[in-house]
């Protein structure tokens, strides 16, 4: 895919502006990660769908892996399993991620049609501490997706994990279902699912972001785990419901 320089310039180029004034990226995003030597990791190849190699900066590599600087870095190439698929694994460690994690992204090629192939990449694992600095989730996401679609990206999917209702006092509680659709994330529905508590506001609901816009507190209150994508593609839904919550979410910190 390539990008388009007009939707780059309109849309991305403020919104990354925003992103980088904060404090967390400020911070924790300008490019300093490590090896499991303890080395400075320097930079990182990636294989494209046509063979063509890519290489990324030690800048790069952080915020299209949403890798915090201090973070140790190593890749691992990995076969499809029942939970992810075959690729580049992209994994790391930080004192902001929940105690025992890792975090985990995996850069791949995903099938898109008969012969036809996208490079993708997807979220395995990401479960920050509960002391993690605010806003940590969204500016990584938000810098993430905007250095995917310029590097060609078409696509960023995840499960996203847990179910309603929400259960804020309970730090074991998956809240991935509700908060992943506020960056953009979609996946259709089925009437059964709907049905069981019925609205009318949903009457034409097909997807997570159709019930998100047309009752939110239903999805927070019965919407389940399921896997969820964000579509790259210039323009389209999955950055409108993205752009509006950072201006919304980071509006402070607009320059």
């Amino acid at each position: 895919m390539s990008p388009d320089q007009q939707f780059d310039a309109q849309n991305l180029a403020r919104a990354e502006a925003i992103l980088l004034a904060h404090e967390v990226a400020r911070e924790y995003f300008q490019g300093e990660l490590y090896d499991r030597q303890n080395n400075r990791l320097r930079g990182m190849t990636i294989e494209r769908q046509a063979g063509d190699l890519l290489d990324l900066d030690e800048k790069t590599v952080g915020r299209l892996f949403m890798i915090p600087d201090g973070s140790t870095v190593w890749a691992l190439k990995v076969g499809e399993n029942s939970d992810a698929p075959a690729g580049l694994d992209v994994q790391s460690t930080n004192p902001f991620l929940a105690e025992d994690e890792t975090n985990s992204v995996i850069a791949f090629r995903d099938e898109a049609g008969p012969a036809m192939w996208l490079d993708a990449l997807y979220i395995r694992r990401l479960m920050l501490a509960n002391n993690a600095p605010e806003r940590m989730a969204t500016v990584s996401f938000g810098l993430m997706a905007i250095t995917a679609y310029r590097l060609g990206f078409q696509r960023i999917s995840l499960f996203a994990a847990g179910r309603g209702p929400l259960e804020p006092n309970d730090p074991d509680t998956y809240i991935g279902y509700d908060v992943w659709p506020k960056f953009g994330f979609d996946t259709p529905v089925i009437p059964a699912e709907l049905n069981r508590f019925p609205m009318p506001e949903l009457d034409s609901a097909c997807t997570v972001q159709d019930v998100v816009a047309a009752a939110p507190e239903w999805w927070s209150m019965h919407g389940t785990g399921r896997r969820m994508q964000f579509d790259l593609t210039a323009g389209g839904r999955s950055w409108s419901v993205l752009l509006n919550y950072l201006y919304e979410a980071l509006q402070e910190q607009q320059p």
